[in-house]
């Protein structure tokens, strides 16, 4: 009996087994017929705003007509990282919404824009995720229209949020294709306009407009950029220094940092290899980060020693637009016990005169640290002297193609010296680089020229022996006072 009763608890265990894998058969196959007039399959879930199941939708039939010529923009919210430490995700995700809705509006005015759902409000805006939208539009014969477009939301939508006091900004960045040019399927047209979205942010001002050479381009480009973030903690990088001096005391004044990557497979590389590379593919704050580390370690050594030598470290303008890169350098300097006297950061004139506006507040608060701020390369751009006199800068220094042979050519000095003057106008400091020869020493200064740096003086050598190059400097210049 008792084995009967137990037969038949088995046999009902079994039919519930059963009875419970095909109600989860019937749901999976629910699912994956749903219809496409669910809302949550065709919706984004933080945004509500449609998705790319419903671009999908909405876009296939058109393409697989091929008749028409369409654009597809995809849109991309920078910075948006710092909303979500901020707030939390519950709260960026408001944020996010927002934005979209700013998208939105600022499309409402487009009739070549699809309209995906047309209930209070016209949306013409796909959510595809995180922080990644996208707007499918007729282009006509008129494909640049994708581009003005692409160039108003950029311009328009972005505005500072405020949040706990402080405002916080965000950049959208674009990526364009062009159907059927580019492709017929939207997969393949969403990884195109993804290609050229990130050429658009690397280069700046380039077009966002899809080119089939990016995809090699940016293959070995990438290729090399995660060598170089590998190389940041692997010891690849070194840090040579090369002394700047006063002219007349020969005192040294301050040190430059030049950056060195001893890269495995094509060996020591100079900075121009390497530095504009890592600048236009957005990979330059982490370097610029270690750098900072680095020459911030030696100069609290100097200044512990009583040596009053600055340390000048080259950054780029992409560095200072950086939320947290004021913040970040103060805490460096607060945990090193470092003066920010010492510390010199050294912009190069034509990046930063290509983008002064974002620039000068971010300078005009590394200033009120405490830190110095110079002109590197100065008379090889277009600066604007109304500019100029706005920027916290404390130094310019002068090109070294206006001061090589500077004392065998008249027309080469008279060039020379209108920068000088001009510098010494503004009141600044001036610096000539590539000193080679005695005879351009005496000429720069008999220009009105007292600082330089260059090979007459010393060629760039490690960091790591500052302390002892400054003995000897100092033992076989008696002249010069103690830095």
């Amino acid at each position: 009996m008792d084995l009967v009763i137990a037969l038949y608890l088995l046999l009902l265990v079994i039919l519930g087994l059963m009875l419970r894998q095909n109600r989860n058969l019937q749901r999976a196959l629910a699912d994956a017929t749903r219809p496409f007039d669910d809302y949550s399959y065709l919706h984004d879930l933080i945004t509500g705003f449609p998705n790319r199941h419903q671009l999908q939708h909405r876009v296939s039939p058109l393409l697989s007509q091929g008749q028409g010529q369409y654009s597809l923009l995809v849109l991309k919210i920078k910075n948006f990282d710092e909303v979500n430490r901020m707030l939390g995700h519950s709260h960026a995700n408001v944020v996010l919404t927002q934005i979209a809705s700013r998208i939105n509006s600022s499309l409402s005015q487009c009739k070549e824009v699809l309209i995906l759902e047309n209930q209070n409000l016209p949306i013409r805006v796909c959510h595809l995720s995180g922080v990644d939208f996208a707007v499918w539009m007729q282009a006509g014969d008129r494909a640049y229209t994708a581009e003005i477009l692409a160039q108003q939301i950029e311009k328009t939508v972005p505005e500072p949020l405020l949040l706990h006091g402080a405002a916080v900004e965000y950049q959208i960045i674009s990526g364009i294709v062009h159907a059927p040019e580019h492709g017929d399927q939207l997969a393949e047209l969403l990884d195109k306009a993804y290609e050229a979205l990130q050429q658009h942010e690397w280069q700046h001002s380039a077009s966002a407009v899809f080119n089939p050479t990016m995809m090699h381009f940016n293959s070995e480009k990438l290729r090399m950029m995660a060598q170089l973030q590998t190389a940041i903690g692997t010891d690849q990088l070194q840090l040579d220094v090369q002394p700047q001096v006063d002219l007349v005391t020969k005192q040294v004044l301050s040190v430059e940092v030049l950056l060195r990557w001893q890269h495995p497979e094509k060996g020591l590389l100079a900075p121009k290899m390497f530095l504009p590379l890592a600048e236009e593919m957005g990979v330059i704050y982490p370097l610029t980060a270690w750098v900072l580390r680095q020459a911030i370690t030696v100069l609290a050594v100097l200044q512990k020693q009583g040596q009053s030598v600055q340390i000048a470290v080259n950054i780029s303008s992409r560095d200072i637009i950086q939320i947290e890169f004021v913040e970040q350098l103060q805490q460096l300097l607060e945990q090193a016990e470092v003066d920010p006297a010492g510390l010199m950061l050294e912009l190069k004139e034509d990046a930063l005169m290509a983008d002064a506006e974002t620039a000068r507040p971010v300078m005009q608060r590394l200033r009120s640290l405490g830190v110095e701020l110079a002109l590197d390369d100065f008379g090889t751009g277009y600066s604007s002297l109304a500019v100029l006199r706005e920027l916290p800068i404390q130094q310019v220094k002068v090109d070294c193609q206006f001061i090589s042979g500077l004392h065998r050519s008249e027309s080469q000095a008279a060039v020379t010296g209108a920068i000088i003057d001009m510098a010494k106008n503004l009141q600044l400091q001036v610096v000539a680089e590539g000193i080679e020869e005695e005879q351009v020493a005496e000429k720069l200064l008999r220009l009105g020229c007292t600082r330089g740096q260059g090979f007459l003086y010393s060629k760039p050598f490690a960091l790591a022996g500052l302390t002892y190059w400054l003995a000897q400097w100092q033992s076989s210049h008696p002249s010069a006072p103690d830095s």
